[in-house]
Parts: structure tokens; C-alpha cells; sequence
């Protein structure tokens, strides 16, 4: 009775030739068995599934042939031929999960001093080596530092960062990569063309995704594929054998988050919560995707992506009518929205409102185009260079001189009253009589503490004698009359005498509540808001 061999078996490499995605391993190796170079001791570390493993075994194959030490083995002699079908005695293939002790690691060290049974080298092929305990590494250091010079050791590990500095030091160590998403398509085809499969070049770049750089991983799935559509390859069978996500609904969902469109967003959410899909998934496909329309958007090209013919259209599409500032918000928003579904005991309501926050965020606008619309405002109202204007609420005085800026509030206020003209404080109506004042008293007292002129830009002013009322709202007047002390004191010195304050509330000093003043009108328009409340004024807009 036959048995079937599946694909990821049958299609081992059994040269370096054979290995893909992995020349500059490859290379060195072929390399140092051509010129007998021969370490004692290898390290071969990468994600799984990239030929770790493979490469391992064929340099074993290399240094043990009946023509070697070679860098083609032939695979026909009884060292190569045993080495393929796992039963030579001087290849030993040992997994360090579960022989992690320091008592198997001190019987290896017994047996390292024997020398090969019938080839050139006693190979040890150590497979997740990082899983060994702090002593069983202490305990194969000696061996490593010493070794006999017919003992090879090679191991492979995916966690490299967990074997002890030690044991780096001693190893010639070789970094194998993820396999390119093209290379893994590419190779299937291949064997699909060899076999005489039926596929569709899409279902295959479908299987090349979920595999994720893992060459093995892919011949699984194209294994169960198979098993699944009875022997063709077919794009339909992958997503129902491989339980995915049709890229059609994912599409849609993307569109419907970067058009604004909330309710198209939480209508997908829905038949992707119906299906089954995986929620988290869902959302890493979508951060993914809004990465893809990033770089599409800065370079302008689809060389970086991992994507069809069909799917670079249409994400050019997107990103033709899109700013890369949108790109970078909606990034940011559903990169905290994954690690929110990630810890959510609810992670469809988590998901659903990332994809809202991210749907209604408006269009923001570059702040180099901002800075430079607010400065020409700015040149248009008188504002001096600086950069910077005050915030105008006054009802006098709106295109008043800006604060001179890199003043303390000392040096403000002793500026101020330098510059109080002659005469200015007399009261030419006598002490007796009233007097109105605004737009100077107030530019006074703004000058020396702008926290109190912003509730006066309101108010009434008005001189009796030598009392001075101000009538101003109700919300402004509990505030002023904190202030009332420090009020007296700058009145004093613009007015040349002691002033009493007398704070009145009153509606009569309320502004327009209908619409703003022309200033705030125009930085509504540059900015594309709208006011909330007045803070000044206490006024909501």
C-alpha cells in the first residue's frame, strides 16, 4: 500500500541550490565546504518554516558524502542517502524542547568523544537550542570551547535572542530571513505546474499571504487546499478551506472608512461578526491596508506592497483623492483601535468605534498651508512678525497693536506706564460728573495683565468722582471682583488717583450673540471650524 508524502516532504530541498530566499546562507556554506574551512560549530537562527532545518541537513550531507567534503552532495551515497532518510549513525538530530536537561546534554558530551561510525563527521543538529536550561548550556560550553575535530555542531533556533552570549561567541552564526511573498508564490506555482494541478495565480498569492514568509507554512495550506477542492487551486476554495475573509468585503470596508461613511462601516462590521472573522485580524488587515495607501501616497509607486494587479488599482485610487495627514491620523486612530479590540472583553464595540472615529474624522489641512493663510491674516490686520496675534474679543479696538512678546509681566507694566500720555488720567469732567472710558483703559490694563482686559473688553467703564463703575455680565463680574483689589491698583496709576472699583452685573453689557466679530469670522474660515463658546465673552456661538 503507497503512502502519500505530502508537499512540504517531497519538495525538501536536497541541495543549497534547491533553498529559497536564503543565497547569502547558502553561499558561505557551499563556500566553506569548497575550501574545507569547517567550523566547529554552526548557529542557524530565522523565523520557522524558512529551511533552517533543511540547510542543516544538507550541510551535513556536504561534509559526510562519500565526495566530500563537498559543496554538492551527491544524495545517491549511503552517508547522503541515510542523512535524507534520518537513520545515519554520525547525524544526529536532537530537539532541544524536549531534551532540555543538563543530564542530556552530559550524555551527549560522553558520546562526542567516539569517533564517526562510518563518515568523516559525528554531526549534532540541535533543533530549537534555545529551549535548553542555564545548565545544560553551561554544561555544552566546555564542549563547544574544545571540541573534538571530528564534531560539527549546528543549531537552529527561532528565539535567538534567549541562548546565552557564550554560546553566540562560539558559533559562526547565520541569520536566515522571511521568505518575499513573490519567492513563496512563485515556488508553488512551480510545483503546481509539476504536478499538473490546476490553480489560479490569485488562490496562490492568497496561500503566499497567510503563509507570512514561511515556505513551509505555504506547502501546508497548499496541501490542505488541495485536499479541500479535490485537486484544483481554486480562489473560492482557498477562502472557504483556509477560513478567511473574502479581500472584497476588506476592500469595502476600507473604502467606506476613508470616504466617511460610518454606516457603511458598522453594515461590514456586521457580516464580518456574522462570519466568524476574527475581529483582531480584521483590524490588523485594515491598519495594513491604510499603511499600503501611505506609501503609495508618498512614493507614489507599489514596489513596497504585497498586493495583486487589481488591489494596487484600486488603493491608488484611494489615495489619489486622500492627504497623507488624513493617512497619518486614520493610522494613528485604528493602530490604538488594534490594540483596544486586542484587550477588549468586547471587541466588536471596540472595533466598530475605532472604524467611527476614523470615518468622521474631518479632512485636516497641512500646517504649513495653516501657518501661512494665519500669517497673511495676520499681515492684513497689522499684526507685527512675530508670528503670533493676540485672541481679539473687544468690542473696541479690534485691530489694536499686538503684546510685545519676550517681556515679563514686570517689565510689561512699567513699559505701560511709561507710555501713558500726558494728561491722560485727568478727569476733564471733574470729579463730580461721569466720565465713559473703554478702549484705553482697557489697552491700559492689557498691557500689564491680560487675564483681567479679556472680561473687560465687554464691560461699561464709567469714571464718578472718584469712584469707577464697571458694568459688565454676570459671568465676567464674579471674576473681576476676585480681581477688584488688583483693578484699584492699575486704575490708580492710569488715572493718577485713587480709584474705588465698583463691579455691576448687568445684561446691558452683554455682546451680539448672533455672530462672531470679523476677526474670529476670518480664522473660522482659514481653520474650517466653528466657534463653541467665547471665553472671553461667555457667549456660545
Amino acid at each position: 500500500m503507497s503512502s502519500y508524502l505530502v508537499i512540504a516532504r517531497k519538495w525538501r530541498p536536497a541541495l543549497f541550490e534547491e533553498i529559497i530566499g536564503q543565497d547569502h546562507v547558502t553561499r558561505t556554506l557551499k563556500n566553506a565546504l569548497g575550501s574545507g574551512r569547517i567550523a566547529h560549530a554552526y548557529l542557524f537562527s530565522g523565523p520557522r518554516g524558512v529551511g533552517k532545518t533543511t540547510a542543516a541537513r544538507i550541510l551535513a550531507k556536504g561534509l559526510n558524502c562519500a565526495k566530500g567534503p563537498a559543496a554538492v552532495p551527491c544524495n545517491e551515497c549511503e552517508s547522503c542517502r541515510g542523512i535524507t532518510t534520518g537513520s545515519s549513525v554520525d547525524v544526529l538530530e536532537i530537539d532541544g524542547a524536549s531534551n532540555t536537561g543538563v543530564d542530556n546534554v552530559r550524555e551527549l558530551r560522553e558520546n562526542v568523544m567516539y569517533m564517526p561510525a562510518g563518515g568523516k563527521y559525528k554531526v549534532y543538529i540541535i533543533d530549537e537550542v534555545h529551549m535548553l536550561s542555564t545548565p545544560a548550556f553551561n554544561a555544552l560550553l566546555k564542549t563547544l570551547e574544545e571540541p573534538p575535530p571530528h564534531v560539527v555542531f549546528i543549531f537552529a533556533t527561532t528565539e535567538v535572542h534567549k541562548i546565552p552570549a557564550t554560546i553566540l561567541s562560539r558559533c559562526q552564526r547565520f541569520d536566515f530571513r522571511r521568505i518575499s511573498l513573490s519567492a513563496i508564490q512563485g515556488h508553488l506555482e512551480a510545483i503546481l505546474n509539476d504536478e499538473g494541478i490546476v490553480f489560479d495565480r490569485d488562490a496562490l498569492y492568497t496561500i503566499a499571504r497567510e503563509a507570512d514568509g514561511s515556505l513551509r507554512d505555504a506547502q501546508s495550506l497548499l496541501d490542505q487546499v488541495l485536499a479541500f477542492g479535490g485537486g484544483a487551486v481554486k480562489s473560492a476554495d482557498v477562502i472557504t478551506a483556509l477560513g478567511l475573509m473574502d479581500r472584497s468585503v476588506l476592500m469595502a470596508l476600507l473604502r467606506a472608512l476613508v470616504s466617511g461613511d460610518g454606516a457603511g462601516c458598522l453594515n461590514i462590521v456586521e457580516k464580518i461578526h456574522n462570519f466568524g472573522y476574527d475581529l483582531k485580524k480584521a483590524c490588523a488587515e485594515i491598519l495594513a491596508r491604510i499603511r499600503d495607501l501611505t506609501i503609495l501616497k508618498t512614493t507614489g509607486a507599489g514596489d513596497l506592497l504585497e498586493a495583486t494587479d487589481e488591489e494596487l488599482k484600486e488603493l491608488g485610487d484611494l489615495a489619489e483623492g486622500m492627504g497623507i495627514e488624513r493617512l497619518h491620523m486614520l493610522f494613528s486612530i485604528i493602530s490604538r483601535g488594534y490594540e483596544e479590540v486586542s484587550r477588549s472583553a468586547y471587541p466588536r464595540y471596540a472595533f466598530e468605534m475605532a472604524l467611527l472615529r476614523g470615518a468622521h474624522f474631518d479632512e485636516v489641512k497641512p500646517v504649513a498651508e495653516l501657518v501661512e493663510r494665519l500669517e497673511t491674516l495676520g499681515r492684513r490686520l497689522g499684526v507685527d512678525g512675530t508670528g503670533s496675534f493676540d485672541r481679539v474679543s473687544f468690542d473696541k479696538g479690534a485691530n489694536q497693536a499686538p503684546e510685545r512678546p519676550g517681556k515679563t509681566p514686570r517689565q510689561e507694566e512699567e513699559n505701560a506706564a511709561s507710555h501713558v500720555p500726558a494728561g491722560a488720567g485727568e478727569d476733564s469732567a471733574g470729579y463730580g460728573g461721569p466720565e465713559k472710558d473703554g478702549g484705553d483703559v482697557v489697552e491700559f490694563i492689557k498691557r500689564r495683565n491680560r487675564a483681567l482686559a479679556g472680561p473687560l473688553g465687554s464691560a461699561v467703564i464709567e469714571l464718578k468722582g472718584s469712584s469707577a463703575e464697571i458694568t459688565v455680565d454676570n459671568k465676567n463680574a464674579n471674576f473681576l471682583r476676585l480681581k477688584k483689589g488688583r483693578l484699584e491698583e492699575m486704575l490708580k496709576d492710569y488715572y493718577k488717583r485713587p480709584v474705588k472699583v465698583n463691579i455691576i452685573a448687568g445684561n446691558n453689557a452683554e455682546p451680539d450673540k448672533k455672530k462672531p466679530d470679523g476677526l474670529v469670522t476670518e480664522v473660522i474660515r482659514i481653520l474650517g471650524g466653528r466657534v463653541i463658546e467665547d471665553s472671553y465673552r461667555g457667549t456660545n456661538v
